[in-house]
């Protein structure tokens, strides 16, 4: 089964919060909720991205709108 999980960078300090995503109508405001912290962190818009499911090849998720750098080897003359 999928997680569904999304990620935003923080307002205050710019890291990544992981979590479940909330919007607030009032404030026009996104939040991410997290399962161990109970408080809601304010998140840019524009920095949210969903699990896609997969992970990369050091274990860490990949999130959508994540820059994925694919190398390709092309044998001429085999």
């Amino acid at each position: 089964m999928r997680e569904y999980i999304l990620h935003g960078k923080r307002v205050d300090c710019n890291e990544w919060a992981e979590g479940y995503l909330n919007y607030n109508k009032t404030r026009k405001q996104y939040y991410i909720m997290d399962d161990v912290n109970a408080f809601p962190i304010a998140v840019h818009k524009e920095t949210v991205g969903q699990y896609t499911g997969i992970n990369d090849k050091n274990g860490r998720k990949i999130f959508e709108g994540d820059i994925v750098i694919a190398v390709i080897y092309r044998c001429y003359g085999c």
